[in-house]
Order: structure tokens, then sequence, then C-alpha cells
């Protein structure tokens, strides 16, 4: 039953991918040939013409698996998913210790934003494999990293990098985790260590053009995916984030002068926070953790009017966050206005109650509030 259920998936590939069986074309030439031939020019970046040679190959030989896989790594350069998630899916009924096909399945769920169902492809490649190998830990990152789980993504990549030291997809993805946590900057040091052991990585290349792009510089990042481009000219992935490279850029605009402002604040740049969130502000007037992080950062300053105004604006957004009554109650304090941030502490107690300095502010404004009073 197994083996007549592989062969119906066979022919549905042959005719999702238009394999042709063309006997005299086949023996025209022996295998081995053709084999060298598509290797050649998957090496030169020219997936139409490989495809067809290894369609040729697989015509042929339905049991040459290596031709399989070559065809279906091609199909997902090429974006051609549904064929590639066909082929990875009778390679794994073939040996389903093939960690790798689990790992291609897990990319082909998370593009089609299945988080769950690509943890789950990856926790399969783990199972199946020791140790584990560097795409495993490549890929669970860049799922963290979509649902935003990237201080995780962070922790993993570091015990990868002890593993796999010099392996310049995981140092590229450590570089855009790092860039979302530190800034870009930081990033571009790892994506250059990857460069370095290997100039023409295409993930490399294209993790180069996502740094350019948050540090607002659309041109370098057109620079870089050319460069991309350059070594495999059919690469899906590359081609598509030319095509929508300014309306990526716009986008990018306000996550990464979130992100900006977060970083700076963290290293006490407080001016160059305040400038961030400002600026996010100017884009869209409706974002409540610009005004948020914005009433912060002033308090830092000394600025508690400003920050007074900015936490009314984000509470006119969403009422719901402890956070909000917590840094207006520290900035009324600031003003003198006890009562007043007597109550904002209140509010945030009612909203979440475990939070231990809300308690603490609370005491001490009761008490400066008993002092003021005395002393009047």
């Amino acid at each position: 039953m197994m083996l007549s259920m592989r062969n119906t998936s066979r022919v549905l590939l042959l005719t999702s991918v238009m394999i042709l069986l063309v006997t005299s074309t086949v023996h025209a030439q022996p295998r081995t040939d053709l084999t060298e031939v598509a290797d050649s020019l998957i090496a030169a970046g020219s997936f139409s013409a490989a495809s067809d040679t290894l369609r040729e190959i697989y015509s042929a030989d339905q049991s040459n698996y290596d031709a399989l896989r070559k065809l279906a790594n091609i199909a997902v350069k090429t974006g051609d998913f549904a064929t590639a998630n066909q082929a990875f899916s009778m390679l794994i009924e073939v040996d389903q210790a093939d960690a790798d096909s689990y790992l291609e399945l897990a990319r082909l769920s998370w593009l089609a934003g299945e988080f769950d169902v690509a943890l789950q492809y990856v926790d399969m490649a783990e199972k199946v494999s020791s140790p584990i190998p560097a795409k495993a830990f490549a890929y669970r990152s860049i799922i963290y990293r979509g649902v935003g789980r990237v201080a995780e993504a962070e922790s993993l990549l570091i015990s990868a990098k002890a593993v796999y030291p010099n392996n310049p997809i995981l140092l590229s993805n450590y570089g855009l985790v790092v860039a979302l946590l530190r800034g870009p900057e930081e990033g571009f040091k790892w994506v250059d260590r990857a460069y370095g052991i290997d100039s023409l990585n295409v993930y490399t290349l294209s993790s180069y053009a996502s740094l350019y792009l948050a540090q607002g510089d659309v041109e370098k990042a057109r620079v870089a995916y050319e460069r991309a481009l350059a070594v495999e000219p059919e690469n899906y992935f590359t081609l598509n984030s030319i095509k929508n490279l300014d309306k990526t850029a716009e986008e990018m605009k306000i996550p990464m002068l979130m992100q900006q402002g977060v970083s700076y604040f963290d290293r006490a740049l407080y001016l160059k926070a305040r400038a961030s969130f400002k600026k996010v502000i100017e884009l869209d007037s409706t974002f409540f953790e610009a005004y948020l992080n914005l009433g912060f950062t002033l308090n830092v300053l000394g600025e508690p009017r400003g920050a007074i105004s900015a936490f009314e604006k984000a509470n006119s957004l969403d009422s719901t966050s402890a956070a909000l009554f917590i840094g207006w109650g520290n900035a009324l304090a600031g003003i003198s206005e006890f009562d007043e941030a007597i109550g904002m502490y209140e509010k945030a107690i009612s909203i979440d109650s475990t939070i231990s300095e809300v308690h603490d502010a609370l005491r001490m404004v009761r008490e400066l509030k008993r002092q003021s009073e005395e002393g009047d």
C-alpha cells in the first residue's frame, strides 16, 4: 500500500511540474552527464534550465531522489511552493528521518504564515537528527523573530554559534536579531563576519539589504539585492524583494524608528530616543506605544509636563495599560500633584496588581504627600 501511495504521489508530481518522459532525449545523453549539467546550471544560478534537466533525469529514473531533492530546492528558490511542498513530502515518505525535507517544509509553512506548523516541522527535524543541524537553529530563530520572540531567537542563536561558529546563515540571522534588539549598527558586525566567510551567500547579501533598510538607506539596500541577484539571477525572494523595495522601506520606517528609540533609551541616549519617538508620531499620530515611550523618555529628561501631555494622548488611544498609568503617576509626582499621582498608581494596580514598582511608587508618593502637608 505504501509503495502504491508513493507511486501515485510521483505521478502527481510529474503532472504538476510538467515532467515529460522523452525516452529518446534521455538516452541521447548518459544520466551522469545530465547530472553534471544540472549541477553546473545550479552553480551558475540558471534555475529554469537546471529544473528542465533535473526533470529529464527524474523522468528516466523515479528512484533518483537526489534529482528530486535538487528540483524541490529550486522550486523553493523560484517560488513554485506547491511543487516544492509535494516534492519534500514525497522525500519524507521515502525516508522519515529526512531532516532537510522537514526543515524545507518548515520554511514553506512560515512563508504561508503557519508558524505553529513550521515549528512542528523543525521539531521533527531535530528529533531525527544528531547533532541538530545548523539550518534547524537558523529556521527556528527566523520563526521566533517572525512572531516577536526576539529575545528567545537571540538566546537560541548564541547557543547555535557555539556549535557552528562559522556558519554564515546563523551569523547573518544573529545580525538581524541583534539589529532588532540593539540597532542595525550592531547587526552589521555579525553580517560582516558572515560575509567574510562566504561573500556569495545570498542570505547574507539579503541580510545586508535588510539592515540598510533599517537605516532608511533604500539605495544601498537595492545594491545589496542586486549583488544577490548576480549570484542567483532567478531567485524568487530576491526578485520579489527588489520589486517591493520602496513599499517595504515605507512600511519599515515606523517599526525601525520605534526600535531605534528603544535602543537609544536602553543606552541612556534620551535626547535621541525622544527624537525617534517624535518622528514616529509625525508618521502615525495614532501610535499608542510611541506616545507611551515618549512619556517615559520625557520623565527621565526631567520634562514632566511634556510627559503628561504624551500620556494623556496615549490614554485617549488605549486606557488598558498599567505602564501608562505608572508613567503618568510619575510625571504628576514630578510636579507635586500627589493626589492625582496616587490616583494614577491606583488605576495601574487595578489593571495589574503584580507590578511591585507601582506599590513602591505609591508608598513613596503617599509619604511625600504626608511630608508636604506637615510642612504646610
